[in-house]
C-alpha cells in the first residue's frame, strides 16, 4: 500500500517548520547561546533533508513514523533544543524569534506522534491540544490570556469575549503572529469547555479546527 506523502498534511507543515527554523536560526537573539550559531545550520538543514525524504517515500504514515529520517529529525532537534537551551528558558522572552523556535521545535518533535492522526485535513498538521487557561487580560480589542498544555506556558490572543481562567479549551498551535502587537503561539477552537486532561492531544474528528486549517493553508501559501 502506498500513500501521497507529498500531500500528507503532517509532511506540509513540518515542511514549513523547517524554512521557519532555517530563518530563525539566522537571525541573532539577546540571549547568549549555549553553542555557536554556526553550528546550528547543520542541524537545521538535516531537519529539511529528512522531510523532504519523508516527502517521496510514499509510504503508509505507520511506516513514516518508524522511519530513518524521523530518527534523524530526532536528533537534530534534540542538539538545537539543547543548543537553544537559554532562549528556550527565557520565559519573560515574548518576542517572535523565540516563539517560532518554540513552535519549529515542537512541530519537528511531535512530527512521529502526527502520523497517527487521521490526517484529514491540513489542521493535522498541527497538534491541537486541551490547555488549561491561566490568566486572561484585556489588551485593546483582543484579550490576553496565558495557557498551559501541562509542559509550558503560551501567550494566546483572542477574540473570544467568554474565555475565562482556570477553565479548559482546545487549541491549536500555529505559526506564532503578531495580533494587537502581541506575540500569540495558539489559537483557541472555539469556547466549548473541554473535559480530558491538560495536555491531551485531539485529532480533527474531535475538535473543530476549519478555521485552524485555514490560517494553516495561508502560512504554507506564502512559503510556496
Amino acid at each position: 500500500m502506498t500513500h501521497d506523502t507529498t500531500k500528507d498534511p503532517r509532511i506540509l507543515a513540518a515542511q514549513l517548520a523547517c524554512a521557519l527554523l532555517k530563518k530563525s536560526v539566522k537571525q541573532k537573539t539577546a540571549v547568549q547561546l549555549k553553542v555557536s550559531r554556526d553550528r546550528l545550520n547543520e542541524p537545521a538543514a538535516a531537519c529539511e533533508s529528512a522531510v523532504m525524504t519523508l516527502m517521496y517515500m510514499y509510504q503508509v504514515p505507520e511506516a513514516l513514523a518508524a522511519s530513518e529520517p524521523i530518527k534523524n529529525i530526532s536528533g537534530a532537534v534534540k542538539f538545537l533544543t539543547g543548543a537553544y537551551g537559554n532562549v528556550l528558558a527565557a520565559k519573560d522572552d515574548h518576542t517572535l524569534l523565540r516563539a517560532n523556535i518554540r513552535w519549529c521545535l515542537r512541530m519537528l518533535d511531535g512530527l512521529e506522534d502526527r502520523f497517527g492522526n487521521p490526517g484529514k485535513t491540513l489542521a493535522s498538521g498541527v497538534d491541537l491540544v486541551v490547555v488549561q487557561v491561566r490568566n486572561v487580560v484585556k489588551s485593546d480589542n483582543f484579550w490576553k490570556t496565558r495557557v498551559t498544555d501541562g509542559h509550558g506556558e503560551y501567550t494566546v490572543m483572542t477574540n473570544m469575549k467568554d474565555v475565562a481562567a482556570d477553565t479548559r479549551l482546545a487549541a491549536a498551535f500555529l505559526p506564532p503572529r503578531e495580533i494587537g502587537g502581541i506575540v500569540s503561539e495558539a489559537m483557541f477552537l472555539g469556547s466549548g469547555k473541554r473535559t480530558e486532561p491538560v495536555g491531551t492531544l485531539l485529532d480533527e474528528d474531535r475538535a473543530d479546527a476549519k478555521d485552524a486549517a485555514g490560517i494553516l493553508y495561508d502560512e504554507l501559501a506564502k512559503h510556496h
